[in-house]
């Protein structure tokens, strides 16, 4: 892979944090965002910018300090976002227009704010969505359609900016990450819930980080170059 100068959002843990890394250890130039005080990660080629995705302002600061500090912004990977539980019954007006926010206009907001600068020379942007964005699971009135949302939004950047920029999104199925890991020690039956979740893909398994991790690197690879608009299900199986 030739190096590259990548926003990664949703940087200062899971996903987001393991894409840094990788990108990170390939001998890239990472810049990270997202809303927590600081990141885990201490390397020479890494900076990192504090800001909420939701504010415009707060993306344009993360997208001009790596143009400003590598000279160039090539690649940006989406990663951060939420999950809300529940229906519409038990989901509140609020919540619902927090998670849309979050994930889809978050989506938006990074997207723009990048955008000036990955047009200028052959860029790749990829979105992490969700395979409950094409394939809805019950108790998820506001996350389906904020990550439908998003495969929406990659399709439509994809048409716009071809051929200098390629959009694609992965739509992982429940990964391995700390959130899942803090909802089974909440669970009363932490095994039960596990089983619950691996039988939902036919690989009777949960994902790892790292099946993520590989779809982005291939979909920002010049191996993907004549690759636009998918939706790349990372999931255990069809959707």
């Amino acid at each position: 892979m030739s190096r590259k100068v990548v926003l990664v959002t949703g940087a200062a843990s899971g996903m987001g944090e393991a894409v840094a890394r990788k990108y990170l250890e390939l001998g890239d130039r990472v810049v990270g965002f997202s809303l927590e005080e600081t990141a885990g990660i201490i390397h020479p080629n890494f900076t990192y910018v504090r800001g909420d995705i939701t504010k415009l302002e707060d993306c344009e600061r993360a997208a001009a300090a790596a143009a400003e500090k590598y000279g160039m912004l090539d690649t940006l990977v989406n990663c951060a976002g939420v999950v809300k539980e529940g229906n519409l019954e038990t989901t509140d007006a609020s919540a619902f227009q927090k998670v849309m926010q979050i994930n889809a206009g978050g989506t938006f907001n990074i997207c723009k704010a990048s955008i000036p600068y990955l047009k200028k020379q052959p860029s790749s942007i990829v979105l992490i969505a969700s395979d409950m964005g094409a394939k809805p699971l019950n108790d998820r009135i506001a996350y389906n359609p904020s990550k439908a949302a998003v495969i929406m939004l990659m399709k439509c950047i994809a048409l716009d900016y071809a051929p200098m920029v390629r959009c694609n999104a992965v739509l992982p199925g429940i990964i391995d990450t700390p959130m899942i890991q803090n909802r089974l020690r909440q669970s009363d039956h932490p095994e039960e819930l596990m089983k619950i979740y691996e039988s939902l893909y036919p690989m009777g398994r949960i994902g790892k980080v790292e099946d993520i991790v590989n779809g982005v690197l291939f979909l920002n690879d010049d191996a993907s170059a004549w690759i636009t608009g998918i939706e790349l299900p990372i999931c255990g199986g069809p959707i």
